[in-house]
């Protein structure tokens, strides 16, 4: 405004006279900012005129508590606090003016009080109390994201307390300091208020104009707004199975509208902006305002929607490239390359050979921003190191966490298969140090890709990764369906379905319902690793009426003895000293505990059955010649139950480790036996 530019060039000449005259005017133009005139009060302070200062904000109060403006008036006050040093007349007369203006409030003088008014204290600690009791006042709004809007219906001003009525709460008691911190303070012209009071017409609206919809939202917001934000506050407005569609047609609009400035690169943000000037200098001073890295991001930003914004910018994008050559030279190069991209001369410092000399490419291609500019500089790489590109795109994959940038080095390294045959490898046998890289190959194997890691020999190693790379599980579960699984499950062996059993007993990620899903195939391919042991004792006929003959023994010999040695050692008399009795009751004790035994296991008997021995693989009842690799000796074993064992024979247990490890075996299979590797020639009925 021309009146404002007067005012400062009066000042800058102390032309007091003029600046009184133009003060005046200013008090009688109603465009005219408060800010504009507390900023010539301070400068006059800056020259010691604190009393001329006083004399024009008092001329500027009466003015506007003529037209009974006490908000104002208020905000006058407090700046005539900066120019005076008793401020007791203004607390007074502060007092009077939030009396005119908050007469409706039941609890004003409360809040007067406890804010402190008649003590001495910093009068704007205790304007700043005093203002919060009144924004929390009775009548106030509010919205909290959990419950709503909500109306102030009590306050509470000795306990700092409010009673609020929420849509989803009512009667709901909260602190100031809690509120302070979760309460969105909104007043009858917000969108929130509008759609809690006067839906229907925000109903009519979106059907009307959606783009003015969306815009009367942001309009209400004084922070930028995500897509998830806008779409929760359009809930009840827009129904909910056409919001998703509503919004992307409004979002197409609302994206080349001038009042609505968009941020971000991947999560957008939506500002309501009041003009394409406003915009501009937003932008301008956003981007001054930014950090180094910042700067480029938003200049790539205004390079592709804004190119007016960043011709404007330019100047200080090329002197932030200079600046950043030498610590951080990707920031430069991505400069460089924005500008080459954008066709716009630039008087860099600068070349990308230069920035070469200054760091490893690799690097550099790592902390580059610009994809595009990424792969730029790999075809440089591959160019100027004919002999040692293959290297340093290896070193690269270990290094980088961008998927598109990986893919696209690994597109450069299949004419050196062999180099990216052995990073598949690598990356795959040991997730945890390479969880990024991991994830890359996951995504390829999902599109169809390293098919060949999809076998038996990974899939303990895949389902066990979920233990420790975070971010997989979803990815790992589309990979191996269970049509995969079981398709690999049917090439298994049996020692490689125990290890993928065990993998799954222990993984701690999988839910229940896919374990179980795993399992199912698994026991359909190999029952015999679910079967449940049962506690059988296989006998022959003969060590089966032995164990019978013992059991009759103990019980009509040894036991009626025992109970006459019992009886003769009472004869001795003093019980508590008497050895021979106390020997006699053990020796009761083990009969009668072998006794238990014996009838117990008499219970879980299974007799050989000579006629139904085979001998196509190893059993119980069968006798197995094999040969000692390392001097072609041969022994034999046969393999009965527990209680026809006879070492001198070579008759062995079927619980013993030496049979369980050749039960199942056939013919021309290899086991070994105290580290001395056999050979089984031959298979005979040992019975």
């Amino acid at each position: 405004m021309e009146i404002i530019e007067s005012t400062k060039q009066a000042l800058a000449k102390k032309d007091f006279q003029n600046l009184d005259d133009l003060w005046t005017e200013m008090v009688l133009d109603e465009q005219v900012d408060l800010n504009d005139f507390f900023k010539i009060t301070k400068e006059l302070k800056k020259l010691g005129e604190s009393e001329r200062a006083l004399l024009l904000l008092e001329m500027l109060a009466t003015h506007l508590e003529s037209n009974d403006e006490y908000a104002k008036v208020i905000e006058v006050y407090k700046n005539m606090v900066y120019h005076v040093r008793d401020d007791t007349e203004i607390r007074k007369k502060i007092i009077n003016l939030y009396k005119l203006e908050y007469k409706e409030s039941e609890h004003l003088d409360e809040y007067l009080k406890i804010s402190g008014f008649n003590e001495t204290g910093s009068i704007f600690k205790t304007i700043a109390k005093l203002e919060e009791f009144l924004k929390y006042d009775i009548g106030s709004y509010f919205y909290f994201e959990r419950y709503g809007i909500g109306e102030v219906v009590d306050t509470i001003p000795s306990k700092k307390e409010v009673v609020i009525d929420f849509e989803k709460k009512k009667k709901h008691f909260l602190t100031l300091d809690v509120a302070r911190g979760i309460l969105m303070s909104i007043n009858k012209e917000h969108f929130l208020y509008i759609k809690y009071k006067n839906i229907d017409d925000l109903k009519k609206m979106s059907l009307a104009d959606p783009v003015e919809l969306i815009k009367r939202m942001l309009k209400s917001f004084h922070e930028p707004l995500t897509t998830s934000q806008i779409k929760t506050h359009l809930q009840g407005i827009v129904e909910k199975q056409e919001l998703n569609k509503f919004w992307e047609m409004a979002r197409k609009k609302i994206e080349k509208d001038n009042n609505i400035k968009i941020s971000g690169r991947t999560a957008k943000t939506y500002t309501y902006i009041k003009s394409d000037v406003d915009k501009t200098d937003i932008e301008i001073a956003a981007f001054n305002e930014a950090t180094e890295q910042e700067k480029y991001l938003l200049a790539e930003e205004y390079a592709k929607k804004m190119p007016a914004v960043f011709k404007r910018i330019l100047p200080g994008l090329i002197e932030t490239g200079n600046k950043v050559l030498k610590q951080k030279p990707a920031l430069a190069l991505d400069i460089l390359m924005l500008c080459n991209d954008s066709k716009v001369k630039a008087e860099l410092s600068y070349t990308i050979d230069a920035i070469m000399d200054i760091e490893s490419p690799e690097s550099i291609v790592k902390e580059l921003n610009n994809f595009e500019h990424q792969k730029i500089l790999l075809t440089l790489i591959k160019e100027n190191n004919p002999n040692e590109w293959t290297d340093i795109f290896k070193k690269l994959i270990f290094t980088i966490n961008n998927l598109k940038l990986l893919d696209d080095i690994a597109e450069n390294l299949k004419c050196a298969p062999v180099i990216l045959k052995d990073i598949y490898y690598t990356i795959f046998s040991i997730p945890k140090q390479h969880p990024q890289q991991f994830q890359w190959m996951l995504k390829k194997m999902q599109s169809g890709d390293l098919q060949e890691y999809l076998n038996i020999k990974f899939i303990p190693k895949l389902i066990d990764s979920l233990n420790y790379v975070k971010g997989i599980k979803g990815i790992v579960n589309k990979i191996l369906s269970l049509e995969n699984f079981d398709k690999i499950l049917k090439q298994a062996k049996d020692k490689d379905a125990k290890r993928i059993l065990e993998t799954i007993n222990n993984n701690t990620v999988l839910e229940n319902y896919k374990k179980k899903d795993f399992l199912r195939i698994i026991e359909y391919h190999f029952p015999h690793l679910f079967a449940k042991e049962i506690d059988i004792i296989y006998t022959t006929k003969t060590a089966l009426l032995k164990r019978k003959e013992e059991l009759n023994k103990i019980i009509t010999i040894e036991i009626p003895e025992n109970k006459k040695d019992i009886s003769r050692a009472r004869e001795f008399g003093d019980l508590s000293d008497n050895f021979e009795y106390k020997a006699a009751k053990e020796r009761q004790d083990q009969l009668y505990q072998k006794v238990r035994i014996i009838e117990s296991e008499l219970e879980k008997i299974q007799t050989i059955n000579p006629t139904t021995i085979t001998t196509d693989r190893v059993s119980i009842g069968t006798k197995i010649i094999l040969k000692n690799l390392q001097n072609n000796k041969s022994i034999y074993f046969t393999i009965l139950g527990r209680w026809d064992t006879d070492l001198e024979k070579n008759i062995i247990s079927n619980e013993a480790p030496v049979a369980k490890s050749l039960l199942n075996k056939v013919p021309g299979d290899h086991i070994k036996i105290n580290e001395i590797e056999y050979e089984i020639v031959e298979i005979e009925k040992g019975l």
